[in-house]
């Protein structure tokens, strides 16, 4: 007879997160977060805990990128409109 062990679930939000770090990073940070609170909850059985930590790690770098996009994008945006001709 063989033992036929199934690997455990993965956890959804710990997926959702890695997907969302992606596409709107701050939310697959914050989803990243919440995924790995539950997964380090005592008895919890699910897999997933490197998509959790991805999603914190994709989403935190990310969300430094888009500001310092942004934070370039306001200065460039400033220069122009003070320097325009009147």
């Amino acid at each position: 007879m063989t033992d036929t062990t199934s690997a455990p679930r993965t956890n959804t939000l710990a997926l959702v997160g890695f997907i969302a770090a992606f596409v709107i990073p701050v939310a697959g940070l914050v989803i990243g977060i919440v995924a790995r609170n539950q997964l380090s909850r005592p008895g919890n059985l699910e897999g997933g805990r490197g998509f959790a930590r991805w999603a914190m790690i994709i989403g935190a770098a990310g969300t430094v990128f888009q500001l310092a996009f942004f934070a370039v994008w306001l200065s460039l945006f400033v220069t122009a409109i003070t320097n325009a001709p009147h």
